[in-house]
């Protein structure tokens, strides 16, 4: 059976956006014009046989808009849990059943220079990651002039959609803290036992961490419920027969 690719072109005046895909069936579909303002040189998205998005662009901001734009369109109810999970938001679609996971998601919510934390994963960070925004946000905006666009969740759930920003994608450091609990179980072995002992009874292979507390904690005062709002935080999103409208 031939491939053939489906092209969609995106126009504003002269710049081009393109999505092409690759095709079993031997029909050619019609192209599709629609407008973006937000890129300033051709950008040409290959989606291949496996559904692997290849991106081509000119210059780095469009090509991280191209990314966000793209990934939206391929995983847009994916982002928006991931938007209301980070904002701490997602009581206001499933209740109060969602509030402490809210609480949570906003005790640990990133609080220091946001232009630093940018720069600091890429030089270029704020850039990237703002243009990266920027085309989830211009997919968004595609879908409220049609929604027709929309994942079937969102009609599911009788939910739109809403704007990401940098702190959004910021929040995947609350990833890096899921060893907390561990953390907090090996300050409690150390001072029980001792840093040494601990290295004995333990496998740190390769690495030969030397294990003390910091001076002046004292890990038995914490209580086992301090994580809660940690746990609650990390808890998977779970929906009911009861969420659909």
């Amino acid at each position: 059976m031939d491939l053939h690719r489906i092209k969609k072109s995106i126009w504003h005046t002269t710049l081009l956006f393109v999505l092409l895909f690759v095709s079993l069936t031997h029909a050619q579909p019609p192209q599709e014009t629609l407008e973006i303002k937000e890129i300033t040189q051709p950008v040409e998205i290959i989606k291949d046989l496996w559904g692997i998005s290849h991106i081509y662009a000119q210059n780095q901001s469009d090509l991280f808009f191209a990314q966000g734009y793209n990934v939206a369109r391929d995983r847009l109810f994916q982002l928006e849990m991931w938007r209301r999970t980070a904002t701490g938001t997602m009581a206001e679609i499933l209740g109060e059943k969602s509030l402490r996971n809210d609480i949570g998601a906003r005790l640990f919510k990133f609080r220091a220079d946001m232009k630093q934390e940018l720069n600091h994963y890429h030089p270029d960070g704020e850039e990237i990651i703002t243009s990266f925004v920027r085309g989830i946000n211009a997919y968004i905006d595609l879908t409220n002039e049609n929604p027709g666009l929309l994942p079937i969740e969102f009609r599911f759930l009788g939910i739109k959609p809403e704007h990401w920003t940098p702190e959004v994608v910021v929040s995947r450091h609350n990833g890096l803290y899921r060893n907390v609990g561990s953390e907090l179980s090996l300050a409690r072995r150390v001072q029980a036992m001792g840093g040494d002992l601990v290295e004995q009874l333990s496998n740190f292979h390769p690495g030969d961490p030397q294990l003390e507390l910091a001076e002046g904690l004292d890990v038995s005062i914490i209580p086992n419920n301090v994580l809660d709002l940690y746990r609650a935080r990390s808890s998977g999103v779970r929906f009911a027969p009861e969420d659909i409208v």
